[in-house]
């Protein structure tokens, strides 16, 4: 699953004045599976919406079906979920 990361110094809102009025959004990361995370913006609809620090993945209810049958991300909506800790693997003897 596609692991997102915000870090310290990205958990709060930023905004951005457009033609259509303020933007909403909050810095994060996506592992990407690269050397390197890549820097991304969540869109959100108040600044009272930006998530704590901490590791995500993405809501299933943020994929859509475009236009034409093609499985695409709501652009304007990028709903993040905490990520379930890794489950401890017991051996047995």
């Amino acid at each position: 699953m596609l692991s997102i990361s915000i870090i310290d110094g990205h958990h709060q809102a930023q905004s951005r004045s457009t033609k259509n009025g303020i933007r909403y959004f909050q810095e994060a990361y996506a592992h990407l599976g690269g050397a390197f995370p890549q820097q991304i913006e969540i869109p959100l609809r108040n600044p009272a919406d930006a998530k704590p620090i901490g590791e995500y993945t993405l809501d299933v209810s943020t994929f859509q079906v475009g236009r034409f049958k093609n499985l695409e991300l709501n652009p304007f909506e990028l709903r993040l979920k905490p990520a379930e800790a890794p489950r401890a693997v017991s051996k047995a003897s």
